[in-house]
């Protein structure tokens, strides 16, 4: 049976503790995760203006860009993602994320997002 969940509710976003911590300028939701799907979640992230980490990828994510930009450096290039864009992060990539302006995305993950971070949590 399908699962829907009514934008009102997808939208709904908190803000952020998943990677290092509390971040303030990161808020997301988890409109599909755990019980609903065994393998993939998926939600909104908003990264507000001033958004600037560093980051390893956990899993693999895709991203769609619904609002403003976001900067990926990666390797020593830069690439600006904006409305419309998609991106690929493979687990384990390394980049620098930052925005000036914000943005507004709709990510899914695989494995299961919130599992595969207290994971790695423990093993620390």
């Amino acid at each position: 049976m399908p699962y829907i969940v009514r934008e009102q509710e997808a939208k709904k976003l908190e803000v952020s503790t998943m990677f290092g911590g509390r971040n303030e300028k990161a808020a997301m939701s988890q409109a599909v995760a755990s019980p609903v799907s065994k393998n993939m979640t998926g939600g909104y992230l908003r990264l507000y203006p001033g958004y600037n980490k560093e980051l390893e990828i956990p899993l693999d994510e895709i991203d769609v860009f619904l609002e403003g930009n976001l900067n990926i450096t990666f390797e020593g290039k830069t690439f600006t993602l904006q409305k419309g864009d998609v991106l690929f992060l493979k687990k384990g990539d390394k980049a620098v994320y930052s925005t000036d302006e914000g943005c507004f995305v709709f990510f899914v993950t695989y494995p299961l997002l919130k599992e595969t971070v207290e994971a790695l949590k423990k093993e620390q």
